[in-house]
């Protein structure tokens, strides 16, 4: 009896002993949908509050401050963002992808991260890679693009150019909205008394400007994230549509039938009848149904990509912010 106890009491010990040490990695690095639906609120708004997250995620707002917390500890939320937005510096953000003959695919992202325009690079299976860069005007793609093939050895690269809806704005970004800025670029969500204290200016004239830049899409609130945890596979599809289907039809229908899983669905200008899908689950089996359902949709063609790493870079956005 007490020999088939003893395994027992060792497993029991065990797992005190690793609390005692806070040592719990494999615990709590094991995401699920709750911390999803904080991750995509936060890349949609980093400065969302915590209660309005509880609200959403019906919970606390001190459980929903742990849980994102755990995120940060874990490395899964890497930093809060905030950059000007495309609409208010008029640049392009183009996202070229393809197969790279590259030995090194963390070598050739860290050589790509060097240039001033690359601001993240993606390593999914099929030794693929995704750069997304901002590019100040379309006079440069050309050249980029060259730069990209060679730099990442893809020889068939795609370039697309995000489409972004035009929105003109009453006026440009001031003095003083760079200097707000450039106190949130690498904590966004940053309190309104120390923005006020750092740049010279009182908490309400600081909340006027952030919300005068929100209403008139001045600023990007987002978040860097990486694939730092158990249950957390995201997944890729590219995705081509028959002649003559909406493309804004066949997104707002993924939005729909998939609003537990995607990320966020780009079309892109230049490139008539196809979109790219992001999507979110906790397994490769999660992945796999959805592939399936979204064969059934008539689409003309479906790739699936499953991503490994992806990787920050600071950009020229974010060095015009220092020099502001």
């Amino acid at each position: 009896m007490n020999l088939k106890l003893k395994p027992y009491f060792q497993l029991t010990l065990f797992f005190k002993q690793i609390i005692i040490n806070n040592n719990i990695d494999f615990l709590v690095r094991i995401m699920d949908e709750i911390d999803f639906i904080i991750l995509k609120k936060l890349m949609e708004n980093s400065r969302v509050t915590y209660r309005e997250l509880a609200e959403i995620i019906d919970m606390s707002v001190s459980s929903t401050h742990k849980r994102i917390n755990k995120l940060l500890e874990n490395g899964v939320i890497k930093a809060f963002t905030a950059r000007p937005s495309a609409i208010a510096l008029k640049y392009l953000s183009v996202i070229v992808f393809g197969t790279s003959n590259a030995k090194s695919l963390d070598a050739v992202s860290k050589e790509l991260g060097q240039h001033e325009n690359i601001n993240n690079v993606a390593i999914a299976t099929g030794k693929m890679l995704y750069i997304s860069s901002y590019l100040r005007d379309i006079t440069g793609l050309r050249d980029f693009s060259a730069y990209v093939s060679k730099t990442a050895n893809i020889s068939e690269p795609t370039v697309g150019i995000m489409d972004i809806p035009y929105i003109t704005t009453p006026e440009p970004l001031t003095t003083i909205d760079y200097k707000i800025l450039k106190s949130l670029n690498r904590d966004s969500r940053k309190p309104l008394t120390d923005i006020a204290d750092e740049v010279g200016l009182s908490a309400k004239t600081v909340r006027k400007r952030l919300d005068r830049m929100i209403e008139n899409y001045l600023v990007e609130f987002t978040i860097e994230m990486t694939l730092k945890s158990e249950h957390n596979l995201i997944t890729g599809f590219h995705i081509s549509l028959n002649e003559g289907t909406s493309i804004d039809s066949s997104i707002q229908n993924i939005y729909e039938k998939f609003k537990q899983n995607v990320i966020y669905c780009i079309s892109y200008s230049n490139i008539p009848n196809f979109f790219t899908m992001y999507i979110w689950t906790k397994a490769i089996q999660n992945s796999q149904k959805i592939n399936e359902e979204l064969q059934s949709e008539g689409f003309k063609d479906i790739i699936p990509i499953i991503f490994l790493h992806s990787e920050f870079y600071d950009c020229w956005v974010d060095q015009l912010l220092r020099t502001k």
